[in-house]
């Protein structure tokens, strides 16, 4: 079975701003970061690279995602007939897949290069940042592994009462947030040239409805999330949005390429997050 890591990409304002930035929306700033096919060096010694950027269609971008690593292979010198060590250069990697309608992306399970979730975001976020697309338009590239909101949903849901709720908001994402506070949030922390703002809420029973919208939307976009419950007979306790990342399973058929079968998984992983669809 093919898994795949289900990560959002989205871009934050920079403090500061070159006189000579020239602002773009921020899907074209990802893609255009993607398509540069960027280097860097991401510890322990790595080179890691984006190969081979192709536009699936009107919407996504798929790419190759890894690293060069020097060792040491033994060989057979069967002139000599002896044995001996060499350098050599292994690379492993994986695909990945960015779809602009919902920034997310999704890259594929691979041993050696991109098991993690959180360490494969990490090292791409990385990687986007090191081309000049970015900080050209004023923005700095986060890439975040989305987290099943299921159990902290579940908690929400069995508990006698929800007293305390908080998230936080970056960047506007106005194609997804959530729309009642949540999108206003994200407008006054981009109005007041924040980084991230914290919302929090009190109350002897808040509503668990518009409660796990905001939880969706908060998963969905990268966002934190906490929540203080009460249990009967019990003492209150708070609880985090702090899900294992989703994975996806990818059905590749002999008529489709991998990329299709790709993005299929992600829009799929994506918009069962955000609104809970089976």
């Amino acid at each position: 079975m093919i898994w795949t890591h289900l990560l959002r990409i989205r871009c934050e304002p920079l403090e500061q701003t070159s006189l000579f930035s020239a602002p773009k929306p921020p899907s074209e700033v990802i893609v255009e970061a993607i398509q540069a096919a960027p280097t860097a060096h991401v510890g322990r010694g790595s080179e890691w690279h984006i190969a081979r950027p192709e536009l699936v269609d009107d919407d996504a971008i798929g790419f190759k995602m890894g690293r060069l690593t020097e060792v040491t292979v033994p060989h057979y010198d069967s002139f000599a007939q002896d044995f001996y060590e060499a350098e050599a250069e292994r690379a492993p990697y994986t695909f990945g897949i960015f779809d602009t309608k919902t920034q997310s992306c999704g890259v594929i399970k691979r041993q050696g290069v991109s098991k993690n979730a959180h360490e494969i975001a990490s090292k791409l976020e990385k990687l986007l940042n090191s081309s000049a697309a970015p900080e050209k338009a004023g923005f700095r590239i986060v890439v975040d592994a989305i987290n099943d909101p299921e159990d902290f949903i579940h908690a929400l849901d069995t508990a006698d009462a929800v007293t305390k709720f908080s998230f936080t908001a970056s960047f506007p994402n106005v194609f997804d947030a959530q729309s009642q506070i949540q999108l206003p949030a994200e407008q006054f922390t981009k109005a007041v040239g924040g980084i991230q703002t914290t919302v929090e809420v009190k109350g002897d029973d808040l509503d668990k409805g518009i409660l796990e919208d905001l939880a969706r939307g908060a998963a969905s976009t990268g966002e934190q999330a906490a929540a203080t419950v009460r249990q009967h007979g019990k003492k209150s306790k708070r609880i985090r949005l702090r899900g294992s990342p989703v994975q996806e399973a990818i059905e590749v058929s002999p008529s489709s390429s991998v990329y299709d079968a790709l993005k299929a998984a992600t829009i799929r992983a994506y918009h069962r997050v955000r609104t809970a669809l089976p």
